[in-house]
């Protein structure tokens, strides 16, 4: 849980960074922790395709929550039509977020 908790104060700082490289790796690493902690089974496939078919299209990945959604870091753009279309295929919903940061008006 140690290594949950330095991820996330890490992610933070890269969020106030706007460092967008250093954040992918931080959601990967956060998965991958994440993954030899609960192992593949309890993980359960649906969210394994998920993540799979998203690192398929170079996205960062993890899981939100305690399944049945991922949120992704597409740092290439013109890669998300393709992606969403891939994930629709899949008989998954694909949302496009931004997060809102009161300091720039909500700018990215």
């Amino acid at each position: 849980m140690k290594t949950f908790a330095e991820l996330t104060d890490q992610a933070r700082t890269a969020l106030q960074d706007r460092d967008w490289q250093r954040l992918a790796q931080l959601m990967d690493q956060n998965f991958d922790l994440r993954r030899s902690v609960y192992t593949d089974e309890c993980l359960g496939p649906g969210n394994l395709k998920m993540v799979k078919l998203a690192k398929q299209f170079g996205s960062a990945v993890k899981l939100p929550g305690s399944g049945g959604a991922v949120v992704g870091l597409c740092l290439d753009e013109a890669r998300l039509v393709e992606m969403r279309q891939a994930f629709q295929e899949a008989g998954c919903v694909f949302c496009v977020i931004a997060p809102y940061d009161p300091s720039t008006g909500g700018r990215r």
